[in-house]
């Protein structure tokens, strides 16, 4: 064999003799005409995670008023769980900490204003427990 010829041998025992392309290069009628309506699906799953026009989404809680600028500085919707408040807030915290920022003079005062937001909504969710568990 010729070193040509081993070297393409060596490849193709890379993928056992299978034929094989770049992710994203397979062309052809196999992937443009596949939709989701080709599989068998006989527990009918699919059709269970979409949508239908005819189902109404439940409405949208509003946020208390006093909550509405705090979830808006921590970037979180409502409703929301305390977790989720103290996961973004860490987040913020380690990115706008004022250690992790020290060229930035305005990352002291973008802490601060995260720190007070937190305070608030945990003080909500706090109060909201404590008068679940006395009910």
């Amino acid at each position: 064999m010729t070193p040509g010829q081993i070297e393409n041998h060596l490849r193709a025992d890379t993928s056992w003799q299978r034929p094989s392309w770049k992710l994203g290069a397979m062309t052809g009628s196999a992937r443009s005409s596949f939709t989701v309506d080709d599989l068998q699906d006989p527990l009918d799953i699919l059709n269970a995670r979409r949508t239908h026009p005819t189902q109404e989404s439940p409405p949208r809680q509003q946020a208390p008023e006093a909550l509405r600028q705090p979830l808006a500085l921590l970037d979180l919707g409502w409703p929301t769980t305390l977790e989720d408040v103290k996961t973004r807030y860490r987040a913020l915290a380690r990115r706008y900490h004022p250690d992790a920022n020290k060229d930035d003079p305005r990352a002291e005062e973008r802490f601060k204003t995260i720190a007070s937001a937190y305070a608030t909504l945990r003080s909500h969710f706090t109060s909201a427990e404590n008068v679940a568990t006395a009910e």
